[in-house]
């Protein structure tokens, strides 16, 4: 049984090589993590809502992408600057006979740009968005707890899909 497991995993191995298949984050022969080093060089620019209503869901977007894109601390000379635009929408779902909404679709949005420093031409471009839904109950407090969960679910996800298309972005330019 074992014999055929490991049979199995060097198939497997020999294929992902076969197929061109790289650790988006490996480490290269100078051990010196490539893709890492050029988030490190990214300066992430205050992540601007469109309503003010959700200054405080781009200043949480802002923190996450800090955390994720420069955790040893802000680059002291960057060579990039991601600009982030972010939009919210609600929609109430879930419609009682007495038309109270019992549950309710939070869609958040996010427009980024890699620029250079200097430059205003963007290098890479995207946009992510994640849709979370709550339960909107009797309690006013626990309706806009489970809202704020929501969103904060959200950005996180959106934080990590910004970051993985960035890590693609930087480690395409670094074959070419």
């Amino acid at each position: 049984m074992s014999l055929y497991r490991g049979l199995l995993s060097s198939v497997l191995v020999a294929t992902l090589a076969a197929c061109g298949f790289h650790p988006l984050y490996k480490k290269d022969s100078a051990d010196v993590a490539a893709v890492t080093s050029d988030f490190a060089q990214v300066r992430i620019v205050t992540v601007r809502a469109a309503n003010p209503e959700f200054d405080r869901l781009g200043q949480q977007m802002h923190n996450l992408l800090i955390q994720r894109l420069n955790p040893d601390g802000t680059p002291s000379d960057p060579r990039y600057r991601l600009e982030c635009d972010l939009s919210v929408q609600r929609e109430r779902t879930g419609i009682q006979i007495t038309e109270e909404a019992t549950r309710a679709r939070l869609t958040v949005m996010v427009n980024f740009r890699l620029l250079p420093v200097a430059g205003k031409e963007a290098l890479y471009a995207g946009s992510e968005q994640s849709v979370n839904s709550y339960n909107i109950v009797d309690s006013q407090f626990a309706s806009l707890s489970a809202e704020n969960d929501a969103a904060t679910r959200a950005v996180r996800e959106i934080s990590d899909s910004i970051k993985l298309r960035l890590g693609i972005y930087f480690q395409h330019e670094q074959r070419r």
